[in-house]
C-alpha cells in the first residue's frame, strides 16, 4: 500500500516492478488493453513529486484535449492528494513542497518547441507519454532531450501504449533495440476490470484482437494499402499552410455507429460520416491536415463543426455519388461537389500509387499525426477471403480515394 492516508495506491502484482524501477532512463508499459498501464504511470509521477521537493513532472498526449478530458481529470480526482492545487488555466498541479506536474499536447512542431523552455532547475525530472503510439519519433527525441532535472538522483521517461504494427518506431527502437525496459500486462492482470470489459475484448477479431486482447505487435494480413508507411506518410509537414495551395474536402456519408470502449475508434459495423480536409501543394503533394467524424449527427451540424475550424472554404468537396441529400447541403453552403470513382478497385489502385514512393522515393500523400481515425483505418483495412475489401474501417479511406480520383490528372 503506497500513498497518503486519503488516497492509497494498491499496486497490482505486475505494477510493482515498474513502480520500483529507478534505474531505467526509459520504461515502456505495453500489452493488452485494460492492464492498468496508465494508472501505475500516474501513480509513479505522483509518488515522485511527493518524495522529491521541487520536482518538475510532465504528462503528455499527442492531442492535449485527450489529456485534459482524460488523464488530467483522473489525476485530479483519483491520484493527487487534496493538498495539491489543480490549476487548469495553467495546465498543471502544484504541490505544497514546490513540485509541479504539468500537462500538455505535442500536436505540432510549435507545441514541441515549447518543451525547450519548460521545466525547473534546467529540465524535466519525470515524464509520461500516454498512448505513445500516437507520437512521432521526433516527439520522443524532444522529450528525451529535456530529461535533465535535478530534483532527484534519477530521472525517467515513461511510455504506455497498446501494441501497434511491428514496423512502428516504438517496436523497432524501444523494444527490438532495447532502448527501454519493457513491462508487459494483460487485461486479466487487472482485477478492477468489470466482466463486460472482458466481453468487449473477446468480441474483437483479427489484428485488433491480436493487439488489444492478446498484446501482440502484429501486422494485419491482406492489407489493402500495404504500401503505407508510418514513418514516411505521417508528418507534421502535412499541416495547413496559409496560401500553401487549394483546399479540398473529402466526404464519405454516414450516420449510425458508436465508439468502441477498447479501441476508442468507431466499431467495425459503424457508419460515421467522415469529412477530411486536404491541401494540394504546388509540389503536387496532397496533405491531409484535419478530420472530423461524427455519428448520429445531422449534416447541417456536422458541416458547421467543420466550418468552425476556421480554415478556408474548399475549392470543392469530393463525395460519394449516392449521397444526394448531403451534396444538396454542401451546395446550399456554396461548396461545389464532385463524385467519387465508379470503380472501387480502380480508385484503390490510384490511391495506392499516391501513398507509395515513386522511383525517387517521393510520396504524394502525406498525413498529419492528428488525423488518428485515418491512421487507425489504413492499418486495419484489409481484403477478405473473397478477395474483396472488407467493409470495415474504410470511411476516411473511401473519402480520400474519392478525392484522389478527381485529382489524379491534376
Amino acid at each position: 500500500m503506497i500513498g497518503t492516508t486519503e488516497k492509497t495506491f494498491n499496486p497490482l502484482p505486475w505494477q510493482i516492478a515498474p513502480w520500483k524501477d529507478r534505474k531505467s532512463p526509459t520504461i515502456l508499459l505495453t500489452g493488452s488493453a485494460g492492464g492498468g498501464k496508465s494508472h501505475v504511470a500516474l501513480e509513479k509521477i505522483n509518488g515522485y513529486a511527493l518524495k522529491y521537493p521541487g520536482t518538475f513532472a510532465l504528462l503528455l498526449r499527442k492531442v492535449k484535449v485527450s489529456m485534459t478530458s482524460g488523464s488530467a481529470l483522473y489525476y485530479a480526482e483519483t491520484v493527487a492528494p487534496s493538498t495539491v492545487n489543480h490549476l487548469p488555466s495553467k495546465s498543471r498541479f502544484e504541490y505544497p513542497n514546490g513540485s509541479i506536474v504539468a500537462y500538455m499536447g505535442l500536436e505540432d512542431a510549435k507545441q514541441r518547441d515549447r518543451l525547450k523552455s519548460i521545466g525547473t532547475r534546467g529540465g524535466v525530472d519525470i515524464a509520461f507519454m500516454e498512448e505513445a503510439t500516437e507520437f512521432q519519433e521526433d516527439d520522443y527525441n524532444a522529450v528525451l532531450a529535456r530529461m535533465r532535472g535535478t530534483a532527484a538522483p534519477w530521472r525517467q521517461l515513461i511510455l504506455a501504449c497498446n501494441p501497434d504494427a511491428p514496423t512502428h518506431w516504438i517496436k523497432l527502437r524501444l523494444i527490438d533495440q532495447g532502448e527501454a525496459t519493457v513491462y508487459y500486462s494483460r487485461a486479466h492482470d487487472n482485477k478492477h476490470n468489470p466482466n463486460d470489459y472482458f466481453n468487449a475484448l473477446d468480441s474483437l477479431t483479427g489484428t485488433t484482437a491480436a493487439r488489444l486482447r492478446d498484446g501482440q505487435w502484429v501486422q494485419a494480413t491482406g492489407l489493402v494499402y500495404e504500401v503505407w508507411s508510418e514513418q514516411d506518410n505521417i508528418t507534421e509537414k502535412a499541416d495547413f499552410i496559409p496560401d500553401g495551395g487549394p483546399i479540398f474536402w473529402a466526404v464519405d456519408d454516414g450516420y449510425s455507429g458508436e465508439l468502441d470502449p477498447v479501441t476508442r475508434r468507431y466499431k467495425p459495423n459503424s457508419h460515421p460520416r467522415a469529412i477530411l480536409l486536404f491541401q494540394l501543394r504546388n509540389s503536387g503533394r496532397l496533405c491531409l491536415f484535419d478530420e472530423v467524424l461524427r455519428v448520429k449527427t445531422q449534416p447541417e451540424q456536422h458541416l458547421n463543426d467543420v466550418l468552425e475550424l476556421g480554415y478556408p472554404y474548399p475549392d470543392y468537396a469530393a463525395v460519394d455519388k449516392s449521397a444526394a441529400a448531403l451534396k444538396g447541403r454542401l451546395h446550399d453552403l456554396g461548396i461545389a461537389t464532385r463524385n467519387g470513382a465508379s470503380s472501387v478497385e480502380e480508385s484503390i489502385k490510384v490511391m495506392r500509387e499516391w501513398i507509395a514512393p515513386d522511383q525517387n522515393e517521393y510520396r504524394r500523400l502525406l498525413i498529419h499525426p492528428r488525423c488518428l481515425h485515418f491512421r487507425y483505418e489504413i492499418v486495419s483495412y484489409r481484403y477478405g477471403d473473397n478477395g474483396k475489401p472488407v467493409k470495415e474501417y474504410d470511411h476516411t479511406l473511401d473519402a480520400t480515394r474519392y478525392l484522389i480520383w478527381n485529382l489524379r490528372y491534376e
